[in-house]
Order: structure tokens, then C-alpha cells, then sequence
């Protein structure tokens, strides 16, 4: 499999901090006990019985400026320092720091990454999605990642924004007549966009197979007793959010999963891991969805249609520029391209730019490989396949150990260089003759 480490809502906010807030995230052993031994209790009170595994396991918190972390267990193949109960060490450069799940030191980890939420429920629902991550492999549900270039289009985003704002009236609802309308009101929104966008319904399942379950995870054993509104609201905020491509599935995942609890209890054990959670839904209910624009406009006149509708074409003049600045820069250009197949990730999901068919523009990203680091900045585009990643080249200069250009910084091992790329004024990454 290849090696895939994403990132969770948390993340992305975690790195809109000031470097100097991240360079102090504490690493005293009180606050990290303290951690996992919440997280210790959740798993407890859960049993095994949401996914028929224990969700927790080897644990490590990592603070992103210094890369140590504390472990509640030892490293198999290199030993840690020890500290009573805790373990510490640095993780190496080819780790990427993030919430994620991470094979290292002959473990598979759950990785969290300091400063870690203070109030709840925002701790209990991060240690408890990310947890999830670590065992999802091994419950059928193995690591992903799908483009969805839809959702970056007027349409696109139209009809998800609605589909969110249904999906928030649905779990507020007290009434069985309304949830059902509401839910009702949801999935025709989506069946309307992915039947103008034919790759969208295998992209967008697959995505919330993957950080949907891991959110409704976190939120289902949070121990919130105020999970349905406090996801009612993270709905609502949703609709404000400024790129879906990477982060749709943190809104509409927990939802589907919560509403199918209500509807159709034994889903998660007869589930064949193949099936999307809105067809789920739909069949639990006995709907009959329709994709056509007269239920469309029926449906989205109960949610400001019109309003969004005009939000969102004057975003699309907008990001029609913003695109083209970032296509003239990293597809048109002179360009660095890194090889990164089998490579491990971490980025921000909530800045990513679709560039189809090229790929997709990361605000921020790191990417650890044989060859080194790639650490991004500002901008770099990922192909659609995850192979390369291009920055651009002009005004690169050598550093100490390898290449610093804008926005991004470059880390060569011994025995791999640069050479031309295939088209004049690109270059790559190859091992050393």
C-alpha cells in the first residue's frame, strides 16, 4: 500500500499558528500522560464494539518545530529514551509531522501533533479520529486519496453547499417528518452534482471512506453529550469553508454515518466497505432520489439557493484569476519535478486548488522521499496520480543541501542530483551514476 499520511481539519488550523506558538507546544510529561490516558479511556468505554478492534494502540505526540515527540511505547527496532512510562525521541526528517497514522520504528503509530486542543470535545474527537486512522487498514478501509475537481466548480460547489446545509438542518431535526425531508433534500443535491460530474460519485465516496469515517469515528466515541448539535454547527461552518477539495469529507462523513446510526443501526457491521454512505442512506430510507433541475431548485429553495448561487459566481471570477496565476506558474513554467511516488505526505486540506488534468496546486505540503525533502511553502502541484510534484524554478539557488527556490526549499541525500527535465527549462531528481 502505498505509503499515504494525510492530514485532518486540525491540522490545517494547527498551521495557520505563528511558528514562534509551535516552537514553544510543550512537551511536558504530566500533559502528555494526561493525553493518553484519555485516549486509553475511550477506547475502553468503546470495547471494540464500533469496529470490532480496539482503536488504540502505539501513540505519539510530536511537536512540528522541534520534530521530538513522547511515546507510550518503545520503538521495535530503535530503542527510545525512556522516562518512567513515556518514551521520547526525534523523529527523522523523512517523517512528516502531522495527525496521521505512520509506519515507523517497526510500529504502525497514531501521530498527533502538539499544541493538542484544550477543551473537549475537540481532544476526545481528534485523538479518536486519528486513532481510527491507525487501525483502518485492518477493518477493510485502507488509506486513499481521490481528486475531486467538481468541487472546485461553480456547480460543484453549489450543490455540496447546499447538500451541507440539508445534511445540519437533518441532524438538528427533533421530528422524524423533517429529518427525513431534510435528508431527503440532501441526497438529491448530491445525486444533481454527481450526475453532471461522472467521476464525482466514486471521488467523493471514496473520500469519506476515508477521513469521513475517521471523523464520524471521533465524534461517535468523543463522549459528547451534545454530539448532535455540536455537528449540527460544524455543518454550518462548512458552508463558510473556502476550498472543498481535500475537506468536504470531514463535514459530510460524520453526518451520513450519524444519520445512518438512526436509520439503520447494524450498517457498520454489514457494511461490504464498498458501498458510498448516501447510497446506504437512501436504501435504509427507501428513497427514490432524482438528479433533474426542477427537484433541484424545489429542494434548494429552502435553502437559500439564490443567495449561494450568487456567492458563488462571484467566487468563480475570482479563482478563475487565481488559477490561472497558479497554472502559469506550475504547469506552464520553468519547474522543479520530484518524483514522489511511494513518497509520504502532509499538507493543508483546506488550501488545495484543483489544476485538472494536471493535477492539483498545494498551498503548503511536504513530501519525504528517497531522495529527500520537498518542503512547500507556497504552492506546488501534485499530479492527478501522485508521482510528481512540480515548484517553480525560476530564481532557485543552492543551499547548503540542495536547492531553495519561492516558497519552497529543497533537501538532497548524499547520491542523488539534479539534472534537465524532458522539457527545456525544467529539471528533476535522479540517483547519482
Amino acid at each position: 500500500m502505498r505509503r499515504f499520511v494525510r492530514s485532518c481539519i486540525y491540522l490545517a488550523l494547527s498551521m495557520a499558528a505563528s511558528a514562534s506558538a509551535m516552537a514553544q507546544a510543550p512537551l511536558e510529561p504530566a500533559s502528555a500522560m494526561a493525553a493518553f490516558q484519555r485516549m486509553q479511556s475511550l477506547c475502553e468505554a468503546d470495547a471494540g464494539k464500533t469496529w470490532g478492534v480496539d482503536l488504540c494502540g502505539p501513540t505519539l505526540l510530536a511537536d512540528p518545530a522541534t520534530r521530538r515527540f513522547v511515546a507510550n511505547m518503545e520503538g521495535l527496532e530503535t530503542s527510545l529514551e525512556r522516562d518512567g512510562a513515556l518514551f521520547h525521541g526525534r523523529l527523522p526528517d523523512t517523517v512528516p509531522v502531522a495527525n496521521t497514522a505512520v509506519k515507523w520504528n517497526g510500529r504502525i503509530w497514531t501521530m498527533l501533533m502538539l499544541p493538542l486542543p484544550q477543551a473537549e470535545p475537540a481532544l476526545s474527537i481528534l485523538l479518536m479520529h486519528e486513532a481510527w486512522h491507525r487501525i483502518q487498514g485492518q477493518i477493510g478501509l485502507v488509506a486513499t486519496h481521490a481528486d475531486q475537481d467538481q468541487l472546485e466548480t461553480e456547480q460543484g460547489r453549489l450543490s455540496l453547499r447546499l447538500e451541507l446545509r440539508a445534511l445540519a438542518a437533518a441532524v438538528a431535526a427533533t421530528e422524524p417528518k423533517t429529518r427525513q425531508r431534510a435528508l431527503h433534500d440532501a441526497l438529491v443535491f448530491r445525486a444533481w452534482r454527481q450526475a453532471r460530474f461522472p467521476q464525482a460519485q466514486q471521488a467523493e465516496d471514496a473520500m469519506e471512506r476515508h477521513e469521513g469515517i475517521a471523523e464520524y469515528t471521533g465524534r461517535l466515541l468523543s463522549q459528547d453529550p451534545a454530539m448532535a448539535a455540536h455537528l449540527a454547527d460544524h455543518l454550518r461552518k462548512g458552508d463558510g469553508v473556502a476550498a472543498y477539495a481535500r475537506s468536504f469529507a470531514y463535514y459530510t462523513g460524520p453526518a451520513y454515518g450519524v444519520l445512518l446510526d438512526s436509520t439503520s443501526p447494524g450498517w457498520r457491521t454489514a457494511w461490504n466497505r464498498r458501498d458510498g454512505l448516501p447510497a446506504m442512506l437512501a436504501s435504509a430510507l427507501g428513497l427514490t432520489v432524482s438528479s433533474d433541475d426542477a427537484a433541484f431548485a424545489r429542494s434548494g429553495a429552502r435553502y437559500g439557493m439564490e443567495g449561494i448561487r450568487a456567492e458563488e459566481a462571484a467566487r468563480a471570477v475570482r479563482q478563475a484569476a487565481v488559477s490561472a496565476a497558479l497554472r502559469a506558474r506550475l504547469v506552464d513554467g520553468p519547474v522543479l519535478i520530484a518524483p514522489v511516488s511511494g513518497a509520504s505526505f502532509s499538507f493543508d486540506p483546506n488550501r488545495v486548488t484543483p489544476l485538472p488534468p494536471e493535477g492539483a496546486a498545494y498551498a503548503t505540503l511536504r513530501a519525504a522521499a528517497a531522495w529527500g525533502v520537498l518542503d512547500v511553502q507556497k504552492d506546488g502541484l501534485l499530479s492527478a496520480d501522485w508521482s510528481r510534484l512540480s515548484v517553480p524554478y525560476p530564481g532557485a539557488v543552492a543551499s547548503a543541501d540542495g536547492l531553495q527556490g519561492e516558497g519552497w526549499s529543497l533537501s538532497l541525500k548524499p547520491g542523488w542530483v539534479l539534472v534537465p527535465g524532458a522539457r527545456d527549462g525544467d529539471w528533476t531528481i535522479r540517483a547519482q551514476d
